[in-house]
């Protein structure tokens, strides 16, 4: 049974120890007292042959019980048997009925002194009242097997004495008087045996329960979760040293949890708008920390618990962000397949188309199979251009393209790049207007790589203007000292909305107005090349636009400005 109470099992081994622990002492006291009785018996003349006989066999019969029970109590020692109520009630049994037969032979000597002196009647009844008197004590863990013992003892030494008559009747009285305050003895005993081993258990349960406290305590102690715990009156009791980091203050014992809250604003918030029970919650502290508060709730008592999830939320935030960027590339590969397959059979369609109509002879005028040619020249730059932005963008995300640095005039880039521009600008009625870079230092860069991004930039601005309108390419220096170059168109400018799309691969506008023909619509790889480009150059890009106005692109060539003004080429 879980506790020391009367009736339970621990309560019966424990009053059967005491029991048995005076078994040594009952048998030594029994054989003493035998033999000084029977000392007693064979220096007295009063005795017949048969009585001292007879006394012989009541002395031998104390000693072989004394020893049986010393013997007994030996060979139970060492041995841990489960002690059931039926063993209890048997082993007790036994013990009355021992206790029984032991009181008996002392009430039976009482035989052997009917023609003795009144003196050694009165010593011997002296010895027998001793012992029993000592029952009390030593039999008192078990109170019928001490009643039985006073009982066998004692009442035949008052009828004894009664018989006898005269004198002997106080005797008589005397041992009755006795009998009965030993037996309201052996009840007192017995029951300061039965409170104490109560005490007993409760204290082990008590040294049981204070350790298995400490060991929490020191569990909590040793975590590193900050844990505070509050009583059925929302007082503070425990906390560790965790928490009075984590709060940077000390608590004071017995504050309301209330107060405790007001040791960190922090907490207020998560718990204002936890529920009764357990409650767990992740919020973010202000200073980047993420903490996960629990709130456990056991009735009345409650235990809260702060821990800092901040490398969890780290990891879990990096994993979206991964699952996200991974969504974006599945998403892109297929926009790149689908945009690939259309960008790429159009032009091959039309060789195809026109190739087969000139090698199956359905035309023989000169000037339109001259016509179909050009078609298939054109449809195969176009293919090849395709390609060769494929090939860039590939080699660009590889790191394997390489820049080829030298000293460059920017007047010059300015001129060759606006010149590149020109024929697709006849063709589309739109003027093309470059000015400034004279007053520039050399910029460093790869010549081609540059006047691949600015004519990108110009050929966007000539696509979405219409006929007569004109494109400004000015090179300037701003008040600040920065190397500025501003591409500004009048077209139909950029939705707001398409602006973080703009370097994307393959973004490209549907509006059939922004655009002369379909024909004039790019694969949507030339701004993220030249955006590449001018990212490995150290060019930053801004861009100006307003729907129906117009849009202006200006490239900062501060960071590539490497040389004095007043250096020339022939200088490096």
């Amino acid at each position: 049974m879980s506790s020391t109470a009367v009736g339970s099992n621990r309560y019966h081994a424990e009053v059967l120890r005491l029991f048995l622990k005076q078994t040594p002492i009952n048998s030594g006291v029994t054989a003493t007292a035998a033999l000084v009785v029977m000392a007693q018996f064979v220096f007295s003349d009063y005795l017949s042959p048969v009585g001292f006989a007879l006394s012989l066999v009541w002395a031998g019969l104390h000693l072989g019980g004394s020893l049986w029970h010393y013997r007994r109590w030996r060979l139970s020692q060492g041995k841990a048997r489960i002690l059931t109520r039926s063993r209890f009630r048997r082993l007790a049994r036994r013990s009355v009925w021992g206790s029984g037969i032991s009181g008996a032979l002392w009430g039976a000597s009482c035989l052997f002194m009917q023609d003795a002196p009144p003196l050694d009647q009165y010593i011997v009844a002296l010895a027998v009242a001793s012992i029993m008197s000592g029952s009390v004590t030593t039999l008192g863990a078990l109170r019928y097997a001490a009643y039985a013992f006073q009982t066998a003892g004692m009442l035949p030494w008052a009828v004894f004495f009664a018989v006898q008559g005269g004198v002997h009747w106080t005797l008589a009285i005397l041992a009755a008087v006795y009998w009965v305050a030993m037996t309201l003895s052996v009840r007192r005993v017995n029951a300061t045996y039965r409170e104490a081993i109560v005490a007993r258990g409760a204290q082990a349960r008590l040294s049981r329960h204070l350790a298995r406290l400490r060991e929490e305590w020191l569990t909590v102690a040793s975590v590193t979760d900050a844990v505070a715990l509050f009583d059925a009156q929302n007082r503070l009791i425990l906390w560790n040293r965790a928490m009075e980091t984590l709060l940077s203050a000390v608590p004071s014992l017995g504050m309301g949890f209330e107060a405790f809250l007001t040791l960190a604003p922090w907490q207020r918030t998560p718990l204002a708008e936890g529920t009764i029970g357990q409650w767990s919650a992740d919020f973010a502290v202000g200073d980047g920390r993420y903490m996960q508060s629990i709130l456990a709730q056991r009735g009345a008592w409650r235990v809260l618990c702060h821990r800092d999830v901040s490398a969890l939320k780290a990891r879990e935030l990096s994993l979206d962000a991964e699952r996200a960027r991974a969504v974006r590339a599945d998403r892109a590969k297929s926009t790149f397949l689908a945009t690939m397959s259309h960008e790429l059979r159009t032009p091959l369609n039309a060789i195809m188309g026109f190739s087969e109509v000139i090698r199956d002879g359905h035309v023989s005028d000169p000037r339109r199979i001259a016509n179909y040619a050009g078609d298939i020249h054109q449809s195969a730059a176009h293919l090849l251009a395709i390609i060769n932005d494929i090939l860039d963008i590939a080699r660009i995300e590889n790191a394997e393209i390489v820049l080829h640095r030298a000293p460059i005039p920017m007047a010059e880039l300015v001129a060759e790049t606006a010149r590149i521009s020109s024929g697709q600008a006849r063709r589309l009625g739109v003027t093309v207007h470059a000015r400034g870079g004279d007053d520039w230092p050399l910029i460093i860069g790869d010549r081609t790589r540059l006047a691949q991004a600015i004519c990108n930039f110009l050929s966007n601005a000539v696509k979405v203007s219409q006929s007569g309108q004109i494109v400004q390419m000015t090179a300037r220096i701003s008040e600040e000292g920065r190397y500025l170059l501003t591409v500004r168109d009048t077209g139909p400018g950029i939705p707001p909305e398409r602006l973080p799309d703009l370097f994307r691969p393959f973004a490209t506008f549907d509006d059939r107005d922004a655009y002369r023909a379909a024909g004039e619509r790019g694969t949507g790889l030339g701004l993220a090349i030249t955006k590449d480009l001018l990212d490995a150059h150290g060019i930053a890009i801004s861009i100006e636009t307003q729907v129906g106005t117009g849009t202006s692109v200006t490239l900062d060539f501060t960071p590539c400005i490497e040389l004095p003004r007043d250096a020339e080429p022939g200088d490096l």
